[in-house]
C-alpha cells in the first residue's frame, strides 16, 4: 500500500488512554502500524477529568511513540458529551444553521456560549431532515485539551468518542442496513449506538466498568485498586442457572457480584431501546456488537445474549483495516473491540458519515490562519507586481489606475447602498427574534409552576410523609415568602459556591428582586425508620425537567448535601422533621414586595 500520510490518534478514556499510528494510502486504504494503552490508577468517578493523571498517561504514550510536537486527532469521552438527534422540516441551506442553533439551545442545559458544539446533517427520512448535535462544556474541553497540550502534542481535530466509534462501524460493516445496537462499555459510562442504515442514535448512561469494580470493593471489603486488579485477573460473569460454582469461593462470589452489577446495565439497555423505538421511530435491534475495555470480561457476551435474546458479537473495527508487521496479531485479535475510537479518528483523514469538530477556539483560530497563508502570499505577490507596474509605466499606469478606481468606486457605492438595506433588515429581524423569544418563554412559563406543583404532589403517595412548607429560595437561602415551619434544627445545603442554611430564612430586604434557583421544602415523616424520606428525594430528583443535580455525584453524596432527615435524632416520636433543597433547572427572578398585597387593599 503506497502510503499517502501518517496519522496519530488518541482516545482519552476515563480510565484507559489509547494511542495508535496509522498509515493512509492515496486510494483510501488504512494501515494500523502500532498501538498502545496506558491505564490511569484509582476510581475514575472520583475526581472529574483527573487532569494530572491524564496528562501523565498521554506523556507516556507520546514518549513511547516518539511523536512529540506531532499533530493528533483525539476523542473526548462520552460522560462529558450531550448528544441530541432531531428531525427538521425541509429547509433552505441558509436557514439550516439558524434552526439547528435553536435546537442546540433547547438540547443543551446551559448557555451555548459556555459550550463547544457542532452538528451533522444525517440525511432525509420521509421528507424531514435528520440532524445530529453534539456538545461539550468549554470547561471540560479545556481540562482535556490541557492534558494533550501538556504532553507536547498539537491538535488537528477533536472528535466525540461515540461518533468516532460510529464512523469505524460504518467503514467496516458497510453492507449492514438492519438495525443493530453497538454497546460501548467504558469505565465511567456505557454508550449505546442504535445504527439503522444511514441513521444513528446515541444514548449514554453513567454506569460502566467502574460501577462493577465499586460493587466488588463494597461486597468484598477492599479498596478500589485492589478490586480492579482482582476483577482483571480473575473476574468473570457468573452464568447463573445450573452451571457449577467456581472452586474458589471468593472468585465465585465475585462472579456473582459482577453478574448482579451487569443486570443494571441490562435494565438501562432495555429501557433505552424502548425509548429509541417509541420516540425516534426506530426498529428493534437484530444484532448486538460489544465494544470497549469493559466488554472484555469472560462470559459477558454469553450473558448479554441470554438476556437480550438476539445474537451478540464482539465489534471488530479492523475488518477493512490492514495490520502492519509491528503489530502482534494474536494480541490485536483479542483487543480489537477496544480499538474502535482509534480507528474512527484515523478515518477522519478520509470521508466519514459524521464529521464533527469539537476543537477549542484557540485550535480553530490557528487553523484559520494556516488556511489563509497561501491566499495572503498570493495577495502579497499581486501587490508587488502592481507596484512594479506602477513604477514601469508611471503616468500611463497612474491614469489607468485612476479610471479603474473611479469605475470600482461607483460599484462600491451601489454595494454600500445594498449593504445598508441589508443591515436595516437584519435589525428588524433581531427585533422580531426578541419578540418571538419573549412569546416562547411566556408560553413555556404559563403553566410551569402549576405543572411543577402537580408533579411534586404526585410523589407524596406515602401517607406517613407530609409536606408542611415549600419556599422558593435564592443562593443565600433567602426565601421569597416567610417560612411556615421553623422547628427543625439548622443545617446547610451546598449549592455550587454558595451555602444555603435551613430552614429557609425570610427575605429581610423588602422591595428588591431576588434570583430564585432552588425550592426549599420541609415536612413531617411519621415513619420511625426514615427510609421513605430518601425514597421521596429520589422521586423528586427524577423530575429532570424541573430539577438539576450534579450527574457525577453519587446518591449518598446528594443525600448528605441536599436532605436533612431528623429520624436519626431519636428512637421514637410521633413525627420527625425533614427538609430538602431542590436546585431548579430554570432560574427565576422574583420581586419581594414592601408589604403583603391583600385582596381589596388600596
Amino acid at each position: 500500500m503506497a502510503e499517502k500520510k501518517s496519522v496519530i490518534t488518541l482516545n482519552l478514556g476515563s480510565q484507559r488512554v489509547g494511542m495508535a499510528r496509522f498509515g493512509i494510502s492515496g486510494k483510501g486504504g488504512i494501515l494500523l502500524k502500532d498501538y498502545a494503552f496506558s491505564e490511569l490508577p484509582g476510581d475514575p468517578t472520583a475526581d472529574g477529568t483527573r487532569r494530572n493523571g491524564l496528562t501523565e498517561a498521554v506523556r507516556q504514550l507520546t514518549a513511547q511513540f516518539k511523536v512529540a510536537e506531532a499533530s493528533v486527532n483525539y476523542a473526548v469521552p462520552g460522560q462529558f458529551l450531550i448528544a441530541k438527534f432531531v428531525k427538521l422540516p425541509p429547509l433552505a441551506e441558509d436557514q439550516v444553521e439558524k434552526i439547528v442553533g435553536f435546537e442546540a439551545q433547547q438540547a443543551v442545559p446551559f448557555p451555548l456560549n459556555e459550550t463547544v458544539w457542532d452538528y451533522q446533517l444525517m440525511g432525509k427520512t420521509g421528507g424531514e431532515v435528520e440532524v445530529g448535535i453534539v456538545a461539550i462544556r468549554s470547561e471540560h474541553l479545556t481540562e482535556l485539551h490541557g492534558a494533550v497540550e501538556g504532553a507536547n502534542l498539537d491538535t488537528h481535530l477533536v472528535d466525540a468518542a461515540p461518533v468516532a466509534l460510529y464512523n469505524a462501524y460504518r467503514y467496516n460493516y458497510p453492507e449492514q442496513d438492519a438495525c443493530v445496537l453497538l454497546i460501548d462499555l467504558g469505565a465511567r459510562t456505557t454508550n449505546l449506538l442504535f445504527i439503522e442504515g444511514h441513521r444513528v442514535f446515541i444514548s449514554t448512561f453513567q454506569t460502566g466498568g467502574a460501577s462493577i469494580t465499586q460493587s466488588i470493593a463494597r461486597e468484598m471489603g477492599m479498596d478500589y485498586d485492589s478490586a480492579e486488579g482482582r476483577k482483571m485477573q480473575e473476574g468473570f460473569v457468573n452464568l447463573g442457572g445450573n452451571y457449577a460454582d467456581h472452586e474458589d469461593p471468593e472468585v465465585d462470589a465475585m462472579s456473582k457480584v459482577i453478574r448482579n452489577a451487569l443486570l443494571k446495565v441490562h435494565g438501562e439497555i432495555t429501557r433505552r431501546t424502548n425509548a429509541y423505538r417509541s420516540q425516534q421511530g426506530g426498529s428493534a435491534p437484530t444484532a448486538v456488537y460489544l465494544a470497549g475495555a469493559g466488554a472484555s470480561l469472560p462470559y459477558l457476551k454469553e450473558v448479554f445474549e441470554e438476556k437480550l435474546r438476539i445474537p451478540v458479537e464482539y465489534f471488530n473495527p479492523l475488518i477493512n483495516v490492514a495490520v502492519g508487521p509491528r503489530v502482534n496479531v494474536e494480541q490485536v485479535g483479542a483487543e480489537a473491540h477496544t480499538l474502535g475510537e482509534l480507528v474512527g479518528l484515523a478515518l477522519r483523514e478520509m470521508s466519514c458519515p459524521m464529521e464533527l469538530d469539537l476543537s477549542p477556539a484557540s485550535v480553530k483560530a490557528t487553523k484559520d490562519v494556516g488556511s489563509k497563508k497561501p491566499r495572503l502570499l498570493l495577495a502579497a505577490g499581486c501587490l508587488l507586481a502592481g507596484l512594479a507596474t506602477l513604477f514601469a509605466f508611471e503616468k500611463s499606469a497612474a491614469s489607468s489606475y485612476a479610471r479603474e478606481t473611479s469605475r470600482y468606486q461607483n460599484e462600491v457605492d451601489k454595494l454600500i447602498g445594498f449593504d445598508n438595506q441589508i443591515k436595516g433588515q437584519e435589525q428588524k429581524q433581531l427585533v422580531e427574534e426578541k419578540r418571538a423569544e419573549y412569546l416562547h418563554n411566556a408560553i413555556q412559563g404559563r403553566t410551569y409552576w402549576v405543572d411543577l406543583m402537580n408533579k411534586i404532589n404526585a410523589q407524596f403517595e406515602d401517607e406517613k410523609i407530609w409536606l408542611t412548607q415549600i419556599s422558593p429560595v435564592d443562593s443565600k437561602g433567602e426565601a421569597a415568602v416567610p417560612p411556615l415551619y421553623t422547628n427543625a434544627p439548622t443545617f446547610s445545603f451546598s449549592t455550587g459556591a454558595n451555602t444555603v442554611g435551613g430552614p429557609a430564612k425570610p427575605n429581610t430586604t423588602k422591595g428588591k428582586t431576588i434570583t430564585v434557583n432552588a425550592l426549599y421544602i420541609a415536612g413531617i415523616n411519621r415513619s420511625n425508620t426514615g427510609e421513605n424520606v430518601p425514597a421521596l428525594f429520589s422521586k423528586l430528583r427524577a423530575l429532570k425537567d424541573y430539577f438539576e443535580f450534579d450527574p457525577l455525584k453519587t446518591d449518598d453524596d446528594l443525600l448528605r448535601e441536599f436532605v436533612y432527615n431528623d429520624v436519626k435524632a431519636a428512637s421514637s416520636r410521633e413525627g420527625y422533621a425533614f427538609q430538602m433543597l431542590l436546585p431548579l433547572k430554570r432560574k427565576f427572578e422574583i420581586t419581594v414586595p414592601d408589604k403583603p398585597v391583600m385582596s381589596g387593599s388600596k
